[in-house]
């Protein structure tokens, strides 16, 4: 079975089998969008809320924030042949790694995450299952032939979101 590493700022897709993971979610959060009858699979890393401080250059990147790389993973899915009114999304990541440098403002984990569920939800993408927040890193594996999503993190049991 074929396995593609999603680094970060990378959207990585497959259509009908195989494996999309990526590691290292610490404040980054992983997105998933799967459409179950095309059986076509996104994964992206995305580690910054928005790109409005990319001085209004072209993005090269847009997976690295979650104001272009929903849409980007959008994009992708399409055109392996889903719908966009059939995808759903999961979501893993956003945590709070270092809890004591921002005691007085909302964490970047915090930001990605309240970013993904906003940029989903403009474009009316349910988000199906997660795991989001506390603080600790984890890695997450999407099976694209079923459309499950297994998430571990050191120290804890995996589960199934």
């Amino acid at each position: 079975m074929e396995e593609l590493f999603v680094n970060m700022g990378q959207i990585r897709s497959l259509k009908s089998t195989g494996v999309l993971t990526t590691v290292g979610l610490g404040s980054c959060v992983g997105v998933t969008l799967y459409d179950s009858v095309a059986k076509v699979g996104v994964m992206g890393h995305i580690f910054l809320p928005t790109s409005r401080g990319s001085n209004g250059s072209t993005i090269t990147s847009p997976g690295k924030y979650a104001d272009t790389g929903i849409p980007a993973l959008i994009e992708q899915a399409v055109k392996l042949g889903a719908q966009k009114r059939r995808l759903v999304a999961k979501i893993a990541g956003g945590a709070n790694l270092f809890p004591n440098l921002n005691l007085n403002s909302v964490s970047i984990g915090e930001q990605n995450i309240a970013a993904v569920i906003k940029n989903l939800s403009n474009h009316n993408i349910p988000i199906v299952g997660k795991d989001v927040a506390g603080n600790h890193g984890r890695k997450m594996r999407f099976f694209v032939e079923t459309g499950r999503v297994c998430v571990t993190a050191i120290g804890k049991e995996p589960i199934e979101i």
